[in-house]
């Protein structure tokens, strides 16, 4: 399926290098985007390692940590991050999160300071109640949904062979429904937002991997922070981490991937 026109935006090489925000002469770090990072537990401290790392290595500014765990897991790989609340342009949530009666508190703190969020994992099961609860309709604007099939599928209660039949059709349901952006994660990536469409370029199948989608929400952080919308940011970060793979075929782990993320900004 496709959009009411029939249009889906295809990103190239070209499409991403020309939009990504590369700092010039008169940026700062805060200028550049101040990332909050909420993500990770006790039972899932990678996840919290992995989401700065995307957002570090995709050229965040500044990156605050503000998760309840995996401090001490964060600051021995990410020893530039700054620890504990303060002013931030974009939320990083869910990632790695436990099954924990905290997460709906943990998300409405989050999004009551409306900023834009990308919101991933275990954030992902809390919206519907977070939102009764604050007597809202919509998420805040300028947020970003990234779940995989199986979790959009869970999302709006069908089968996940419903999604795969018609990807486009139940991301743009679920962008309804939530007021937000889409990337629907898998082997071909779609950002939906409304009637656009955006297809991310597509990479190798060893990204199908454990912890992938957690480096992935770290980059779309830094790319709200930015000032990138929701869209172009799912779209734009689902693209660089395959470029990235294409670059370097073979079963790297997400974080090694994570760490070739500057070279090819570099090449922009």
């Amino acid at each position: 399926m496709t959009t009411a026109d029939g249009h889906v935006i295809q990103l190239d090489t070209d499409s991403l290098s020309s939009r990504w925000p590369l700092p010039d002469g008169g940026d700062d770090k805060y200028s550049r985007g101040v990332v909050g990072v909420d993500t990770g537990s006790y039972r899932y401290p990678g996840a919290a390692v992995l989401s700065m790392l995307g957002a570090l290595r995709a050229g965040a500014g500044f990156v605050r940590f503000c998760g309840a765990a995996a401090g001490e897991a964060v600051l021995a790989r990410c020893p530039s991050v700054t620890f504990g609340p303060g002013r931030v342009q974009a939320w990083v949530l869910g990632c790695g999160w436990d099954e924990d009666a905290d997460n709906m508190s943990r998300l409405a703190s989050r999004l009551s300071d409306g900023c834009p969020c990308v919101l991933d994992a275990g954030a992902l099961w809390v919206i519907d109640d977070v939102l009764v609860n604050l007597d809202w309709q919509v998420l805040p604007a300028g947020c970003l949904l990234t779940p995989h099939a199986g979790e959009l599928a869970r999302l709006m209660g069908v089968d996940r062979a419903d999604v795969v039949a018609d990807p486009i059709g139940w991301a743009s349901q679920v962008a309804e429904k939530y007021g937000a952006a889409v990337l629907l994660k898998g082997a071909t990536q779609y950002a939906v937002d409304g009637g656009r469409v955006e297809q991310a370029i597509p990479g190798p199948a060893w990204t199908a991997q454990a912890g992938s989608g957690d480096v992935l929400a770290g980059v779309a952080g830094t790319l709200l922070a930015a000032g990138v919308d929701a869209v172009e940011a799912g779209a734009m970060a689902a693209s660089l981490q395959a470029m990235t793979a294409a670059k370097h075929l073979g079963p790297w782990a997400p974080d090694q991937l994570a760490d070739w993320f500057p070279e090819v900004i570099g090449s922009f």
